[in-house]
């Protein structure tokens, strides 16, 4: 038994050696789309990322910065080191025919993917953990409603339980663990580990896309905001369900990993499953990052509350009701005196876009004479400023 395993793993290292040294092949076809699909949704969301940064810290003020601010960064990070390995399997053969593979180095070639493939899933799964986790934070923003709450929550201990098991059975089945990408390396005690931890992976990512994806359009139901604002971020957070979209179709492929079943195509094949990885994160990545940019279409969301802001006076730039800079008494507070030194404070977009600030304030001002003023009662002055500073 022992001379069967010793020459069982000199084999597993012959071919890994050779696996080493093949040449790259020719990227054409199926795996050109692989790259160009791939440069295109990774620039878009690292643009995405960086004008949120940027409007946090330029247009908001530094105060602006939250957990879902760090954690949406945190899930971009990874997305590039990800890319990288996954480039690097499409000249390795990812997303080729096995014609176009030279004869007889097959093997050797899907050696080399998948463990370029093991590195891009375990990089990749993090991005995606760490996105989810900044969009729960946003969405939990928008109300502090205990009921919705617990759904998000427990939407993300749902994914930090899946995430554990399958990190477990990822590095627990295969001893040691490059016998993921070739086998003859040493052994492995779940054999169809990469297919199990797949199949959860991507059922419970599609759960909490859609969570975070429905929750949202009751949520926002009960928060005083312009309707046309309430319209566009329900339809930015949704894009979270076409990213789910993404991880199901990736499953009718997960078949292609066991190669003694399926020995044929098994690259090309790869290739789709590793494609709808990368839509799935960097729509995941670009639909947690457009709700802050917000700011940057003022006009477009001044418009919707236009009407209400001519109604009652100056606006600010998000169509609210500005208090500042008053220089007298207000209208129809007539007889009111303000302490000295006192000023009227502003309630405005600009320090209240924070979402640590939940600012909501109602003040009711009614001045009646005594007696002595012949019962005459002065015009009533109901001032209601209200500021939604949520994230979004």
């Amino acid at each position: 038994m022992a001379k069967v395993l010793s020459s069982r793993s000199e084999e597993g290292q012959r071919i890994q050696e050779i696996a080493d040294q093949i040449p790259p092949i020719p990227v054409r076809g199926f795996s050109t789309t692989i790259q160009a699909i791939t440069y295109t949704v990774t620039i878009i969301a690292t643009g995405i990322v960086f004008l949120r940064v940027w409007v946090r810290w330029k247009l908001s003020g530094h105060h602006a910065w939250g957990w879902d601010d760090i954690f949406a960064v945190a899930g971009w990070v990874p997305l590039i080191p990800s890319v990288v390995f996954l480039v690097l399997a499409t000249y390795w053969g990812l997303g080729a025919h096995d014609d176009h593979v030279p004869e007889g180095m097959l093997e050797y070639y899907q050696v080399r993917v998948k463990r370029y493939m093991f590195f891009f899933e375990l990089i990749y799964f993090a991005s995606s953990v760490l996105t989810k986790l900044a969009m729960a934070i946003m969405i939990l923003r928008l109300s502090s409603k205990k009921k919705y709450s617990m759904i998000i929550w427990g939407n993300m201990l749902v994914l930090a339980i899946n995430a554990t098991v399958c990190l477990i059975i990822m590095f627990a089945s295969c001893s040691p663990v490059s016998a993921l990408w070739n086998e003859k390396l040493g052994f492995c005690r779940i054999k169809y580990g990469w297919i199990i931890i797949s199949y959860a992976g991507s059922v419970v990512l599609a759960l909490v896309d859609w969570t975070c994806a429905i929750t949202p359009f009751f949520m926002l139901r009960d928060l005083q905001m312009p309707r046309r604002r309430k319209i566009s971020v329900q339809v930015i957070l949704s894009l979270g369900i076409v990213g789910s979209a993404a991880g199901l179709v990736r499953m009718a492929y997960y078949k292609a990993y066991d190669t003694e079943k399926y020995p044929h195509e098994s690259l090309h094949n790869w290739g789709h499953t590793i494609l709808w990885s990368i839509l799935e994160a960097g729509l995941g990545i670009i639909a947690c990052s457009l709700p802050p940019l917000r700011k940057l279409f003022k006009k477009f969301y001044q418009g919707s509350s236009g009407q209400s802001a001519m109604m009652s006076g100056m606006g600010t730039n998000d169509g609210g009701t500005q208090l500042s800079n008053l220089g007298g008494t207000p209208s129809g507070m007539k007889g009111l005196r303000r302490k000295e030194g006192s000023q009227w404070g502003r309630l405005d977009d600009e320090h209240s876009t924070s979402s640590q600030q939940h600012i909501v304030k109602s003040t009711h001002v009614c001045v009646e004479t005594s007696s002595a003023d012949d019962g005459k009662t002065y015009d009533q002055d109901k001032n209601e400023a209200y500021v939604w500073s949520r994230n979004v």
